[in-house]
């Protein structure tokens, strides 16, 4: 899930305008319409990653082309609401992205596993409306204890609890965190953003600030940056040199997935089939699904919600610099925080966001 949020634009250029003569007599033959659940399914996985990164853009094929490239682990346990349809809002998912950076030398020094991104995706009640609350990976928060013992439990940065016991206990700490009922999640390969905006033949993302690359020699300017696929992962991994550290490496992932959706959304996109099928095929594989999760029901559930409608915030937080055992960490607002928690679980995210404006919360706005 950032400062200075601004609303989404379209990065499509506008079709140039002919004649009327030529535009008449020399129309191509006319392409064949993408099925309707792959338009649905596409501005579904726009919205839930491509945050969840596209995940859910295979809903309907994948049970049969696509179905083999799934993969499904068992994230919720007992914490899913095992309701069997989604038709019926409002909806809350975790999302869990990692960067696999094995082969990046400055990773190397990390110790163990952890999730780089961790995020709640609300979808209101009407199913139309999506509004996603990025956690700061650093917050210092409670961690159950791991199932198998190795890990006692107690306090450390949210991000650890991956490492401590994976997915689950991640699901467990954000749960314990919130008490938001949770209907599905999603774990994320973030290094397959690099694949998608490739297939959607690179993004442009427009930022109000220059920064520059600690791993390259790249350098965007303030203003409008046309990404191509190796450049738009070196500029979601960027945090030394972005204002605000990892809250404004947040809000450039946001940047770029909101571009890749509506370029995912386009028409060169969805009515190409090849195109199609890869995109279909990458965000199958790069996405793991909690063994519950019904996609095709998901997929018909949400069928009208779109990348305009949808909202980012970050938890409230008094202080980026808490000093811990655990380092330098994020301290949550426990006040403000708690009524994020409530407009999720109570479906007001309307009035919470128009309450906490950007010079309030320094995180809510449009995902741009």
């Amino acid at each position: 899930m950032a400062v200075g949020l601004q609303e989404a634009r379209s990065d499509s250029p506008a079709e140039p305008p002919g004649p009327a003569s030529a535009r008449f007599s020399t129309l191509p033959p006319r392409k064949p319409k993408a099925p309707p659940w792959a338009k649905a399914c596409i501005a579904l996985g726009a919205v839930l990653l491509v945050l969840a990164a596209g995940t859910l853009t295979a809903a309907y094929g994948v049970t049969y082309r696509y179905e083999s490239k799934l993969k499904r682990t068992d994230i919720l346990g007992d914490l899913s609401d095992k309701q069997s349809t989604y038709t019926e809002g409002p909806l809350n998912f975790l999302i869990l992205g990692s960067d696999d950076r094995k082969n990046d030398p400055s990773f190397a020094a990390s110790e163990g596993l952890r999730s780089d991104t961790i995020m709640l995706a609300h979808v209101d009640k009407t199913l139309t409306k999506t509004y996603i609350v990025s956690i700061p990976r650093d917050s210092y928060v409670d961690i159950p204890a791991s199932d198998d013992g190795k890990w006692q439990g107690g306090k450390d940065k949210i991000n650890a609890a991956y490492n401590f016991g994976g997915p689950a206990l991640t699901a467990k700490t954000v749960q314990q965190l919130t008490n938001v009922t949770l209907n599905g999640a999603f774990i994320l390969d973030f290094s397959s953003v690099r694949k998608l905006v490739s297939i959607v033949g690179g993004v442009t993302v427009c930022i109000p600030f220059s920064m520059s690359s600690i791993h390259t020699e790249r350098k965007w300017k303030k203003g409008c940056n046309f990404l191509t696929p190796d450049a738009s992962q070196d500029f979601m991994r960027q945090r030394k040199t972005v204002p605000g550290g990892d809250f404004g490496r947040m809000q450039n992932q946001q940047r770029v997935i909101l571009a890749v959706a509506k370029k995912m959304t386009s028409r060169g996109v969805i009515t190409d089939p090849k195109k199609l099928d890869k995109l279909l095929s990458t965000v199958a594989e790069s996405v793991t699904v909690d063994e519950n999760l019904n996609l095709p029901d998901l997929a018909l559930g949400l069928k009208n919600v779109r990348p305009d409608n949808l909202r980012c915030t970050t938890l409230p937080f008094l202080t980026d610099d808490l000093q811990t055992p655990a380092g330098s960490s994020v301290e949550l607002d426990p006040v403000k925080g708690e009524e994020l928690y409530a407009a999720m679980r109570d479906d007001t995210m309307d009035a919470y966001m128009a309450a906490n404006p950007p010079s309030n919360t320094g995180q809510a706005g449009a995902c741009s």
